[in-house]
């Protein structure tokens, strides 16, 4: 569902958020991060959306240093 949520992003279509989590893009959390972008490069698109659907099937993915792992 978070992967599909990452992607309807990335291709400007809806998608529906709920509270407590922050607007995927928009948010920046805690960490200075901006929500769905799971590789730290400033952008959400499709390729986060693969990251966390690889993460989620157990496959795996490349992050780039210091970004966190998926998940963490």
């Amino acid at each position: 569902m978070d992967a599909l949520k990452v992607l309807r992003y990335a291709s400007s279509l809806g998608y529906s958020q709920k509270e407590p989590c922050e607007k995927i893009g928009i948010a920046t959390l805690p960490n200075g991060k901006i929500q769905g972008d799971v590789d730290c490069n400033n952008v959400v698109n499709s390729v986060d959306a693969l990251k966390v659907l690889r993460s989620a099937s157990g496959l795996t993915y490349v992050q780039t240093e210091p970004c966190p792992d998926i998940g963490a």
